[in-house]
């Protein structure tokens, strides 16, 4: 009963460094008024950065895991990685280019851990025990990153470099995983099956959904600074309640996806359209914070969804493989967020508007759950008829 208690805490605490880059979310404000000369799109790199470049580890990571090497040994390495590059741009801070560098190697442990989680969990449990631990990852992730946004909120508002210091946390979760024990390999002919395209069908749809929602997260510590709402400790504090909000849905996920069902990745849209206007037309602190908890939520719900889904379909011995494309896929799209919304600002006129991409990203998640529901009311007159 330890041993097995024991294993649970060790692989929870696989979920809870994975949101872990949102430390530095809220010291983006604060980053950009130390490097006035540098534009504000590659100010952004400081967090898009480790993002784009955990996305070929991540593939990586969960193509070979179990089945070429070694579970630990890719956990040992990516919280290595994590720890020494999440803390040593507070060492660099002078330089820029160095602290992008150290953002790489960040990016490169987050992008190993990713996709290992689950694939643990699966490996080592069965039944009602799998499905009570997936969904205690999601909580302990949003925990995590309610833990690093909120920690590295304080911590900016004193200086932003002292942000970067918060992923020491790693160091937590590295001591654990080194006592896990190692799960059976993985059959070679199971992993490499081909990946069904359903699986692509889904990446794509969480693509473009990143894409739409990723300013909450890099751009609201200058939407509230700029819009004289408040400071870096407010911005990190709105930003904790995105992660709340995720940490809500996982709660009650399971119900909601059972009252919803079909209808589940709609009425989310829905929301996430809501939770992107409150941010767009608001111009109060409690706007920011109603919205980004909604926001928390629909990330929250359609998520676990696409997993579910994913699950139901395919063999366990791929879901590492699923696993490390799906969250590829979302780290793509919130990495290229930012140039698709300065590409759209040049054509609609609005270069310099900060809330630009909160009214657009509203019109998009409208129409996508409208849509979905033309569809399906479609189709259904089809089968009647």
């Amino acid at each position: 009963m330890k041993k097995n208690l024991f294993l649970k805490i060790a692989i929870l605490s696989v979920y809870f460094v994975q949101m872990g880059a949102g430390a530095v979310n809220p010291a983006v404000a604060s980053i950009a008024k130390s490097f006035p000369g540098i534009p504000l799109t590659t100010i952004l790199l400081v967090t898009t950065l480790s993002i784009v470049a955990s996305v070929p580890a991540t593939i990586i990571s969960g193509r070979i895991a179990g089945s070429k090497v070694k579970y630990k040994t890719l956990l040992v390495l990516g919280m290595i990685l994590f720890t020494l590059g999440g803390i040593g741009p507070y060492f660099t801070q002078s330089s820029f280019t160095m602290i992008l560098a150290f953002r790489i190697v960040f990016g490169i442990g987050v992008g190993i851990v990713i996709p290992l989680g689950a694939a643990l969990i699966i490996a080592f449990f069965d039944g009602d025990e799998r499905n009570e631990l997936m969904g205690l990852g999601g909580v302990a992730s949003n925990v995590g990153g309610i833990l690093f946004q909120l920690l590295g909120g304080f911590a900016a508002s004193v200086s932003w470099g002292y942000s970067f210091l918060v992923h020491g946390l790693g160091i937590i979760t590295l001591v654990l995983i080194l006592f896990l024990p190692e799960p059976e390999k993985t059959q070679e002919k199971q992993s490499k099956a081909k990946i069904p395209g359903f699986v692509y069908f889904y990446a794509i749809g969480i693509f473009v959904v990143m894409v739409l929602i990723f300013p909450l997260l890099v751009t609201m510590s200058s939407v509230i600074e700029t819009g004289g709402m408040g400071n870096a400790a407010d911005s990190g504090m709105v930003l904790t309640m995105y992660t709340i909000g995720g940490m809500l849905a996982g709660f009650v996920f399971a119900k909601l996806f059972d009252i919803l069902k079909q209808n589940t990745i709609t009425v989310t849209l829905f929301l996430i359209a809501i939770a992107m206007a409150c941010i767009a037309f608001g111009n109060t602190i409690v706007f920011m914070y109603v919205g980004a908890t909604l926001g928390g939520i629909g990330i929250g719900v359609i998520t676990p969804t696409i997993f579910i889904l994913l699950g139901n379909k395919l063999p366990s011995a791929q879901v590492a493989i699923a696993s490390g494309l799906i969250m590829g896929f979302m780290n793509v799209g919130g990495f290229l967020s930012a140039y698709v919304y300065e590409m759209l600002a040049i054509v609609f006129g609005q270069v310099g508007n900060l809330k630009f991409p909160f009214y657009f990203a509203t019109g998009c998640f409208a129409i996508g759950a409208i849509g979905i529901l033309v569809i399906k009311n479609v189709k259904s007159v089809k089968k009647v008829m």
